[in-house]
C-alpha cells in the first residue's frame, strides 16, 4: 500500500512539473518548478530501498541538504512574488530568514549535546532530523509571516500566488511536526510519520493540480476576508510607509 501512495505521489509531483514547464509557468516559479522535479527524483530513488537500510540512509543523507536548499529558494520566491511592490519589506524579511535558519541550527547543534532518542537508523540521521525541523521551523514562521501580511493587508495577488503561500505554509507546519514527533519520540514513530508525510505529500499535491494553473495568473484575488473592519486606504498607506522606511535603512 505505501509503495502504491509513493507512486501517486511521484506521478503527481511528475504531471505537476509538466504542466508547469508546458503552460510557461515554470518561468515565474523557478524555484518551485525544481523543487519538485528533485521531489519526484527523491521519492523514486528512496522508494526502491526500506527505511532501515544502510542504502536508504546514505540516499537520504546525501539528498536532504539539496531539498533544504531548494526548500529555502522557494520561500524566497514566495517572498519575492508577494512582496514585488515592497523590495523594503522583501530585502528585509529575506536576510531574516537567513538569520533566523542560522539561528536554528546553531540552537540545533546545542540540542544535540543533551541525551537524544535515536532512531535506530544511527546517530548521523538523528541529527539530520534535529536539523530538518530547524529547518522546516523557520520556513514556517516567515510563510505564516506571508499569510498574516495577506490577511491583515488588502494586497491584490493573482490567485496561483495565494493557493501557493497557504498550501506552501500547511506543508511545512505539517512535515516540521512530523519531524518534531521523530526527534522527540525517536524509533517508534518512524512509521506514523512515513504515513503523515504520504498524506500531507498527496494533500499539497493534489491542490497544486487542481488550483495552479494559467488561468489562476489572470485572476486577482485577496486573501483578506471581506468580512474585515475596512480603512482600506489607511492601511495600505500604513503598508507603504514601512516599506519606504525599511528600504532607506537597507540602502543606507
Amino acid at each position: 500500500m505505501s509503495s502504491v501512495i509513493n507512486g501517486l505521489i511521484v506521478a503527481g509531483a511528475a504531471i505537476l512539473s509538466a504542466r508547469l514547464y508546458f503552460s510557461g509557468l515554470h518561468r515565474r516559479y523557478r524555484a518551485f518548478f525544481l523543487f519538485l522535479i528533485f521531489f519526484a527524483l527523491q521519492n523514486v530513488s528512496v522508494a526502491v530501498f526500506t527505511s532501515k537500510s544502510e542504502a536508504y540512509q546514505k540516499v537520504w543523507v546525501l539528498s536532504q541538504p539539496i531539498e533544504w536548499f531548494l526548500s529555502v529558494w522557494v520561500v524566497l520566491e514566495l517572498y519575492s512574488l508577494v512582496l514585488k511592490d515592497y523590495r523594503g519589506l522583501y530585502t528585509v524579511g529575506r536576510w531574516s530568514l537567513m538569520v533566523a535558519i542560522a539561528a536554528g541550527l546553531l540552537a540545533s547543534c546545542i540540542s544535540l549535546i543533551l541525551p537524544l532518542r535515536y532512531t535506530h537508523q544511527g546517530h548521523l540521521m538523528a541529527y539530520y532530523y534535529v536539523a530538518e525541523r530547524a529547518i522546516n521551523f523557520s520556513l514556517v514562521v516567515f510563510l505564516v509571516t506571508i499569510l498574516v501580511l495577506l490577511t491583515r493587508y488588502p494586497i491584490t495577488l493573482n490567485r496561483n500566488t495565494i493557493v501557493h503561500s497557504v498550501v506552501f505554509s500547511i506543508y511545512f507546519l505539517a512535515i516540521t511536526t512530523v519531524y518534531l514527533l521523530l526527534t522527540t519520540r525517536g524509533y517508534g514513530m518512524i512509521q506514523i510519520a512515513g504515513y503523515i508525510t504520504q498524506a500531507v505529500n498527496l494533500g499539497a499535491l493534489g491542490t497544486w493540480l487542481v488550483m495552479l494553473n494559467r488561468a489562476g495568473e489572470q485572476r486577482p484575488q485577496r486573501l483578506r476576508p471581506a468580512w474585515m473592519p475596512g480603512g482600506e486606504e489607511k492601511l495600505l498607506s500604513q503598508l507603504n510607509s514601512l516599506n519606504v522606511a525599511l528600504l532607506r535603512v537597507t540602502r543606507a
